[in-house]
């Protein structure tokens, strides 16, 4: 079921979740992040795939994609998270630390460390099916969930969502959404 969470609206939207602000301004400053989650071709396979913009120093922007593979932790809604990114392996941790019951928004939490650079890094991410905020009325239930992580609503950084123009989009072919549950009903 938390891998169901992370999936959240690739059905139905173009990617899992949109993020609206992050914690970690190293990430947060890249405009245009989408969010996929889903299921490999291989049993048991879990995969996450950020898409995002980056601006190059002659000032372009320019659409940046990274694969990172997916285990569970042992606590449910806990994961570990693996990427090769120019050529040095990071490792993070990942907390689904709550969703709305209406999936109109997520937090999730990590930390990670770089193999080699000996660089750890920590934040979260608040999402929404759109890179919009959620409404006021939802506004008690994300500072509390940003509490469980101690941090303040003011740390946040608001990612960019204006300019998305033609992301590339979609997971590979074969890959699967949401787990079906099978439910019996005793007799």
């Amino acid at each position: 079921m938390a891998e169901d969470l992370f999936v959240g609206w690739l059905e139905s939207f173009k990617g899992s979740w949109r993020v609206v602000a992050g914690q970690n301004p190293a990430y947060d400053q890249f405009p245009c992040q989408y969010q996929f989650f889903y299921r490999g071709k291989a049993k048991g396979s879990f995969w996450y795939e950020p898409v995002f913009q980056v601006k190059t120093l002659e000032g372009q922007l320019v659409w940046r994609r990274r694969k990172y593979r997916v285990r569970r932790g042992k606590v449910p809604g806990t994961f570990y998270f693996s990427v090769l990114d120019n050529g040095v392996v990071s490792n993070e941790f990942w907390t689904i630390v709550d969703v709305a019951d209406n999936l109109s928004w997520g937090l999730f939490h990590y930390r990670g460390a770089a193999r080699v650079a000996g660089q750890s890094y920590t934040g979260a991410v608040l999402v929404s099916p759109d890179g919009a905020f959620p409404n006021d009325r939802e506004r008690t239930k994300i500072v509390a969930a940003l509490d469980k992580c101690e941090i303040k609503e003011w740390e946040l950084y608001t990612v960019d969502n204006c300019s998305c123009i033609d992301p590339p989009l979609g997971i590979p072919e074969g890959s699967s959404l949401h787990t079906i549950v099978q439910i019996e009903v005793p007799k």
